[in-house]
């Protein structure tokens, strides 16, 4: 489950006895020593509250609050005062603290005002969801999947550029996503209203440039007031990227978000890409990361495609055989997101997967039977890591208590 509450506090002792206050409450909650291994946890889509204590080593809780504020803005942060910090807990009101609580703080209070924090986050949440249902688009979180710290700086990076009426350059392989991330620019900006027009860039040839995006109806009238998203300009002539420099002259010119598969310094160096051309289009940069640097991204989006993919097949995938999970996630994956999710295809319906040219990802077990075995893993892992102490691995892996038992005795892990 993922918790409501973040909890940063030194001291041991007073952060789990408001774990257990929260706890006795029902409330899922995680606690960290340090604030900087609490905003590891973080992103903008999520759906809680922060709750932290301003004396600490190392960052304290102001400078905390500044973060949290960059990273997920909408947030709410409480800070924990001792009596004599109350000026610098005014400071942070002024800063925009939800609420400042002396300690020592009664446990009734402290529930009540984690609730009134949780109920505005909710409502904020909720706003935003309707606002991507007007827009009839999914939440960024849903569209570009992933847990890892690429993605969620790749999806704060997005939510803070879309607003703003600049043009955008993304850049990164194949299969990574460019064109959702396009597509979620141009749906969570104020052009969300205009045409979202594609234009395959490696598909224009010199015969059809003119036609594809300057005659009437072209592609720049189409995006005019909305976005025109440019894919693989570095596929482009040297004469065509000249004559795309024409749109940016436009009385009613679009907003341009314009993708490349590699980066776009080494693309100049290489005699690729037209230094005009990517001064105009380079305003604002965002890199799309390859899947092999995403971590453990892969096995929550193959769990994803499979569901997709089973529902779509009429299948179940309760049997559904899988690849070792250590060869996944040892694999590079050249063809990142894409390529992933044909694997999930092939599986769904019974195809053989195979992960590169020389050997096949040999089937030995079920999609069940895999994930009980990395579960047994993982959590034994984790008694290890915590020395057998149960709180301590529960802490690690980031679920309450109450959760490691039913999976411990689920898994048969004494």
């Amino acid at each position: 489950m993922q918790p409501q509450i973040i909890l940063v506090d030194d001291d041991d002792d007073l952060r789990e006895a408001v774990l257990d206050t929260f706890e006795k409450h029902k409330l899922a909650a995680k606690g960290f020593a340090r604030a900087a291994d609490a905003l590891e946890a973080l992103d903008p889509e999520w759906p809680g509250v922060v709750l932290s204590d301003i004396r600490m080593p190392g960052m304290d809780g102001l400078a905390f609050q500044e973060e949290v504020k960059r990273l997920a803005p909408d947030v709410p942060v409480i800070l924990f005062t001792g009596h004599g910090d109350v000026p610098v807990a005014v400071q942070a009101m002024r800063n925009g603290a939800f609420e400042f609580l002396e300690k020592p703080v009664h446990p009734d209070h402290l529930h009540q005002v984690v609730l009134r924090a949780l109920k505005m986050r909710s409502l904020q949440v909720e706003l935003t969801n309707l606002q991507h249902k007007t827009r009839d688009t999914l939440p960024l979180d849903e569209r570009l999947m992933g847990r890892s710290k690429v993605m969620r700086f790749v999806r704060r990076d997005l939510q803070a550029v879309a607003p703003l009426q600049v043009d955008v350059l993304l850049w990164g392989q194949d299969g990574t996503g460019k064109t959702a991330a396009a597509r979620a620019i141009h749906d969570l900006s104020p052009n969300a209203g205009g045409a979202f027009v594609v234009v395959n860039c490696s598909a224009v040839s010199q015969d059809t440039i003119e036609r594809t995006l300057f005659e009437d109806g072209g592609a720049v009238a189409r995006a005019s007031g909305g976005t025109l998203h440019l894919q693989d300009v570095e596929a482009l002539s040297d004469q065509l990227q000249a004559q795309l420099l024409r749109i940016f002259d436009s009385a009613d010119a679009p907003r341009v978000v314009a993708s490349v598969s590699q980066k776009p310094e080494e693309l100049l160096a290489e005699g690729k890409l037209r230094s005009d051309l990517l001064y105009r289009i380079n305003v604002a940069q965002i890199e799309m990361p390859p899947l092999k640097e995403r971590g453990r991204d892969v096995f929550v989006l193959l769990d994803h495609f499979i569901q997709r993919a089973a529902a779509r097949h009429g299948k179940s995938q309760k049997a559904l055989p899988v690849p070792d999970l250590d060869a996944l996630g040892k694999y590079t994956w050249p063809g990142n997101v894409r390529e992933l999710r044909n694997v999930a295809e092939k599986l769904v319906v019974g195809l053989t997967v195979r992960l590169d040219e020389r050997a096949s990802a040999a089937v030995t077990e079920t999609y069940d039977e895999a994930m009980l075995r990395h579960e047994r893993e993982l959590l034994s892992n984790a008694l290890i890591q915590s020395g057998g102490r149960k709180a301590a691995a529960a802490e690690l892996l980031g679920i309450p208590r109450k959760r490691l038992y039913l999976r411990l005795k689920h898994c048969g892990i004494d």
